[in-house]
């Protein structure tokens, strides 16, 4: 039918849409997770480069970041499938 057919494709768009931001989030770890290092291994002086809350404060920020736009990508997402099944529903009471 060509309702199953349109829901066929817009998971596949779905799919298409959530690859970048997995890969951008991916990298964005991954550079977190380097900066994080960089602050640990920095050659200030001994004592300082030494400290593990350098690495932590990177690493939690960075990971704070991530999981807030990851929070606002998924409202996103949840108000575009309820907007997509209410017009769903109007259309399929329209054409009965």
């Amino acid at each position: 039918s060509d309702l199953g057919r349109y829901h066929r494709l817009m998971q596949n768009k779905s799919k298409q849409t959530w690859l970048p931001v997995v890969l951008i989030a991916g990298a964005l770890a991954i550079w977190g997770g380097l900066l994080a290092l960089g602050a640990f291994w920095a050659p200030i002086d001994e004592a300082a480069s030494s400290d593990h809350r350098k690495l932590l404060v990177v690493a939690a920020t960075t990971g704070l970041f991530l999981l807030l736009w990851g929070l606002v990508l998924w409202i996103h997402a949840a108000k575009v499938k309820r907007k997509t099944q209410h017009q769903d529903r109007k259309q399929v009471s329209q054409d009965t």
